[in-house]
Formats: C-alpha cells, structure tokens, sequence
C-alpha cells in the first residue's frame, strides 16, 4: 500500500472516530453533557412510542367498536323489550276484547230474556191487577148488600133501646144484638179494606166509650155459647175505672173478641176471666191491663212461637172446629196500631192467660154532658131536613133517629124526587144516599149545586168512605156518613153543618 493509501485509510479512521464520539457525547439544554448512546437510544425509542400509540389508538378502535357494538345490542334489546310488551299488551287487549265481546253477548242474551221476563211480569201484572179490580168490585158490591139489611138490624135495635119501658133482660139481649151487630159491620169494613190491600193503612177512631159497659155486652154475647160448654164467664172491673175513656172501641172489641173466642174454643167445664187492672192514673191520663185467662187444655211450649202467626193452628187433636187461624194474628196487628204489644202465659194443661196494656186518655163526663145539653138546645129550633133513601127500613129507622135527636124531616125514595122538592121547598139540611133508582145520589147532587150553593148536603153511603169521598166532594157535598147510621154520629154531624 502506498503513503496515499495509508492517509485514506487514517483519514477515514479520524472521521469515523469523530462521527461515533459526536454520537456519544453531547449537551442538555441545561449545560450538561449528554451521552450520545442514550440519544441514540431516544432516538430508537421514538418508533416504539409510535407503536405503543398506534397500539392504543387500535384499542381504543377495538373499545369504540365494541361499546358501539354493545350500544347497539342494547339497542335493540330495548326495542325487542318494548315490542315484546307491546305484543304482550296487544295480547291482553285481544284478551280484553274478546271477554268484553263475550260479556256483551252474555248481557245482550240476559237482557233479552229479562225483556221477555218483563214482559211477562207486565202482563201477569195487569192480568192481576184486573182480577183484583174485579174482586175488588164483587166484594164492594157485596159488602153493600150487607150493609143495607145490617142497617136495619142495628137502626131497629137502636131504636127499641130507646124505648123506655123495656124490659131489663130484653134490654140486656138487645145491647148484646147491638153489639153484634156493630162487630159485624166492623168486620164488613175489614173485608173490603183487606180486598184493596188497605188494612196497613187503618187509622185508628177514637171514640168516647164506657169500657165497663163494653166489656159487659162482650160477655153477653158470649153466653150461649159458654153454656153449650158449660163454660163460666167472670168479668173484674176495678170500681176506680173512669167511667169514659177515649179509645177505638171496634177494635178493641175485635181484640177481646178473638181472645175470648180463642179461650172458649179450648175450655170445657171451665171459667173464662176477662179482667182491667189499673197500672197508673195520673191526671187526665190512665194505663190499664187487659187480661183474658181460661183454665182450658193450654198451649205446648214448642207451639208458643207460632200462634200469633198468620193461618197457625194450635190443638187440632183437641178441637175439630179451629177457624182460619187468623183470630190472634188480627189481635197482634190491631194491638200494634194502638202502641201496645200482645203476651202470653200459658202451660199444656193449666190454661192460658193472655194480657196487653194501653194508655188511654180521660174524658170529663161533666163536659159530656154540657156539650150534650148545648146540642140538645140547639134542636128546639125548628130544622126541616130531606132524607133520599130508597130502602124502607133504612127510611122508617132514619126517620126514627132524626126524631130521636130533634129532627123532622121529609122523605124521598130516589135523586130526582129530591131535586123536584129542593125546586119546591127550603130545607135546611140534604141527608143523600148515593145509590138510588132513577136518579143517583151524586147525579143529584150536581144538578141541585146548579141551583143552590147553600143548603149543606150530607152523603149516605155503605160503601167504604175512601171510594166515594173524593167524587163526592168534588160535586159539591159538605160531608159523608157511612150506614148503618149511629145515633151519636148522625147527630154530630148534622149539628156541625146546621151551627149558625
């Protein structure tokens, strides 16, 4: 090798001396020096970060795409779960639907039979409602024709008790027919109320009455058939019971009646006590007991419950002739509409007692009589009344009654006799029974109001009052009496309509 070649070869050996200790060996920035291989090896490191970068940004790619992904799956799990509880609600609305359809049809079947029903029931209704007219009208139209010779019955006996010089057992036996008589009337009036379905609607009426002379002619009328018993019949009355007493005395006759009648029933070779006991007398008010006892067969303990009850019998092995069963059931509801209330004692074999109370209310006898005695002057003027009546008896006793009680009157069998003597003449009172030939008591009425707005008339009917009070005062009639007339009530009500 020459001197040219070695200086190529040391040249080349300084320069790469040089290149490799520039590497090595250098500054900071702070002064110091820096060792060229831990540049060096920044520099290497550099790619390194690069691929750590390019690492993470693939990751973060890969996170991205997986949340996205995960996003929406969830995504779609939503709208999955809202259709899955769309279809769900659809279901149940289907569901729904088809149980409302179904109800639908359910109620549509029912109501077209409840419609077929109803139509039934309308005219069961109205076929009843026809048949219960018709009843109604036979019964109105039979209790009528019993009212009218009943009439004569109670006016006549009325009559001979005023008689004077009668005899005592003949006046014991009339107050006896009498009081049959009313009771029988009382019964007609329930008949007919019972066809209208009415007795929930009785009121009750009041009336001035001696019970001690009530209770006596209630026994009366029991004696013949105590004796055909040989049954005795004992009344107890405390000498302290007012002599007037302000009581329904129909229907307490009817209460004592069927108790009494139920003892009889059941007692032989007995007795049969009807008694009052005083509770309490305070003032101008006084309570008092009635009991009815009998020593007869009695009444079984496992029976006690039922006997008040509608159509129940009790003893048929004893007694052949039981009735309806219908006597106490009648006695416990008359009770209830006087505030009072029916017990019994009672043992098989020892009799039966049965007891109830009532608070009654003191009538002064001195007013009584006061009140009578201003009545009576009054009928010392001189009064004209018309009387149309077509039946005999009922114009020979009314006749007798108006006389009685210090009337004189006129009588006319039919409504057009009537209006030709009230074109003729001046009375001062019109008695007019509404059923007469010819012309009728109503028709009558009218055509006299045509004419005369003055002259009172009172209707006179044997019908029950609450089917012809209202026509009648529409016509023009001041008042309205039921027949079989009472003495008492004839005479109130004409004084009422004849004050000056």
């Amino acid at each position: 090798m020459g001197k040219g070649g070695l200086r190529i070869i040391v040249l080349y050996c300084f320069v790469y001396m040089g290149i490799v200790g520039y590497g090595q060996i250098n500054y900071s920035t702070d002064g110091n020096k820096v060792s060229s291989l831990e540049k060096s090896g920044k520099e290497k490191s550099k790619p390194l970060e690069v691929k750590k970068v390019t690492f993470d940004e693939d990751s973060y790619q890969r996170d991205l795409e997986y949340n996205e992904k995960e996003a929406y799956l969830a995504e779609i799990a939503r709208k999955d779960t809202i259709i899955n509880v769309l279809l769900v609600g659809l279901v149940l609305l289907l569901i729904a639907l088809f149980f409302f359809y179904w109800k639908y049809r359910v109620r549509k079947k029912s109501s077209d039979v409840l419609k077929e029903k109803n139509k039934q029931l309308i005219e069961a209704k109205a076929e009843a409602e026809k048949l219960t007219n018709t009843k109604s009208q036979f019964i109105s139209t039979v209790s009528h024709e019993l009212r009218t010779p009943l009439y004569g019955v109670v006016g006549i006996t009325t009559l001979l008790l005023e008689e004077k010089d009668i005899l005592p057992k003949h006046k014991k036996l009339l107050n006896s027919l009498k009081f049959s008589g009313d009771y029988l009337l009382d019964l007609i009036n329930k008949v007919l109320k019972i066809s209208k379905i009415e007795s929930n609607n009785e009121k009750l009426t009041k009336t001035p009455t001696n019970l001690l002379k009530l209770s006596q002619n209630l026994l009366y009328s029991f004696e013949y058939q105590a004796k055909n018993k040989n049954n005795e019949l004992v009344l107890e009355i405390p000498n302290e019971l007012p002599d007037v007493l302000d009581v329904d005395s129909l229907k307490i006759s009817e209460v004592l009646i069927n108790l009494i009648g139920n003892s009889s029933k059941f007692t032989e070779n007995g007795k049969i006590w009807l008694r009052i006991k005083i509770l309490s007398l305070e003032n101008e008010m006084i309570t008092i007991r009635y009991e009815v006892e009998d020593n007869g067969v009695g009444i079984p303990e496992d029976k006690k419950e039922f006997v008040f009850e509608k159509f129940s019998q009790v003893g048929r092995e004893f007694n052949k002739s039981e009735g309806t069963g219908l006597g106490l059931s009648i006695v416990k509801n008359l009770l209830e509409m006087m505030d009072s209330e029916i017990y019994l004692d009672s043992k098989e074999g020892r009799g039966t007692k049965f007891h109830f109370d009532l608070q009654l209310e003191i009538i002064d006898e001195k007013e009584e009589k006061e009140i009578d005695l201003n009545s009576s002057s009054m009928n010392t003027i001189y009064r004209r009344i018309l009387v149309a009546e077509d039946n005999k008896i009922n114009q020979i006793v009314t006749k007798n009654l108006l006389n009685i009680i210090g009337y004189d009157c006129t009588i006319v069998e039919n409504g057009f006799n009537a209006l030709q003597m009230v074109k003729k003449e001046d009375f001062d009172l019109i008695l007019m029974d509404l059923n007469m030939p010819y012309l009728n008591g109503t028709e009558a009425t009218r055509r006299i109001r045509e004419f005369n707005q003055i002259t009172p008339i009172i209707a006179l009917t044997a019908s029950e009052l609450s089917e012809v009070q209202e026509e009648c005062m529409e016509i023009g009639m001041n008042d309205i009496i039921n027949k079989p007339l009472n003495k008492n009530d004839l005479k109130n009500i004409i004084t009422k309509h004849l004050l000056p």
